[in-house]
């Protein structure tokens, strides 16, 4: 899927997932504070929908971290370890460990329930592309849900559908914080 389809599927899936963040994590703060913890949480589903594409030359991810891509371009292929359940696992593990040694600060439980929470849509919706992911890496199985062509008609179709789904949400979520 192209750039386009991530984020909307990263903020879609971000604001699905958000009455389990505000009711966990941010439902004693303030309205203004809490506002800015979810641009933050936005922000870094934005950032972890395009993540796993980190691997291949071109991409957002990988002209944003070129260092990063160095790193993942030369050691796996592309739909392989960064598009994993093993990545979001050790994703969720660096995590854990970072919050642990911030005192579980608010401000990075709501950038890496964002990020997690992004790449997670993203490796779900490259499930539906006719090139799979290797879901269980280090096992070289693809798993394709669906025969969806990357740039095709179908997935622009879906991207507009996304799209709807997320201003509606958008407005919805906003109307119950308020």
């Amino acid at each position: 899927m192209v750039k386009e389809t991530h984020t909307k599927g990263g903020y879609l899936f971000a604001l699905l997932a958000l009455p389990f963040i505000d009711n966990e994590y941010l439902s004693n703060y303030e309205f203004i504070y809490k506002f800015i913890l979810l641009i933050i949480y936005m922000y870094f589903a934005y950032i972890g929908s395009l993540i796993p594409d980190i691997d291949i030359r071109g991409s957002y991810a990988s002209k944003t971290f070129p260092k990063i891509y160095k790193f993942f371009g030369s050691k796996f292929r592309h739909r392989s370890f960064t598009h994993s359940i093993l990545f979001l696992y050790l994703l969720c593990y660096l995590s854990k460990i970072i919050l642990k040694y911030t005192d579980n600060n608010i401000v990075f439980i709501s950038s890496f329930s964002g990020l997690i929470v992004g790449c997670f849509s993203h490796i779900i919706l490259d499930l539906f592309t006719k090139e799979g992911v290797e879901l269980l890496y280090p096992i070289d199985i693809n798993f394709s849900l669906m025969p969806i062509k990357t740039n095709s008609k179908t997935e622009k179709l879906i991207c507009k559908v996304l799209n709807f789904i997320v201003i509606f949400l958008i407005g919805y979520r906003f109307y119950i914080l308020i």
